[in-house]
């Protein structure tokens, strides 16, 4: 086996034959992936650090282990436990793939404890943008648990078209969803006041 030598732009040991082969580069470099990689390490490196030391993320990982646990449950948490919860889904769903994969996924069966959520922690704008969507979709019906019967009503164009309207105006943030949420964990105790 031969030994490893230097790629000419990071250094990086390489095969002599991948050397040869692009002109002393590594393949990262040779195909201009370095710097991304680099970048990437970089941010997941800071990624961990905060997985470490931030409160909200250590809240948040703490009540999805709770929900998922089979012995827990979402119904076990504290009401501002719950708000927190839901809020957070809501976000995290409309920002991945807009209100119709909210109420696709299993988030979507606590529409109502959504609600009750954004109005406590006053994001009114985002909560009237809920009401509509669910309004689009399921008129003056209330949203199924069921998770079936969510993903029928769904399946509508008209309501889609509809949703992607209300997708553009929640990704606005008017109510700066993470500031609010952040402050209502410091003031229900969920987490301890950042000093």
């Amino acid at each position: 086996m031969s030994e490893k030598v230097p790629c000419t732009a990071c250094q990086t040991l390489i095969m002599p034959s991948t050397a040869e082969r692009n002109a002393g580069l590594c393949m990262p470099c040779k195909n201009g992936n370095r710097e991304n990689i680099e970048q990437a390490k970089a941010y997941y490196q800071q990624e961990r650090e905060l997985d470490k030391t931030c409160p909200f993320r250590a809240l948040w990982r703490d009540i999805v282990v709770r929900v998922h646990d089979d012995k827990q449950g979402f119904h076990t948490l504290s009401e501002a436990a719950q708000y927190y919860y839901v809020v957070n889904c809501l976000s995290g769903e409309v920002y991945n793939g807009g209100f119709i994969q909210y109420f696709d996924n299993s988030s979507g069966e606590y529409y109502e404890v959504a609600e009750r959520g954004l109005q406590q922690i006053g994001a009114l704008h985002s909560l009237a943008l809920l009401q509509q969507a669910k309004q689009a979709v399921f008129g003056d019906h209330p949203v199924p648990t069921n998770r079936d019967q969510r993903l029928a009503a769904t399946d509508n164009p008209i309501a889609e078209a509809r949703l992607n309207q209300l997708d553009d105006e929640f990704y606005k943030d008017l109510d700066n969803l993470d500031i609010k949420l952040e402050s209502y964990a410091r003031q229900t105790g969920l987490v301890n006041a950042i000093e």
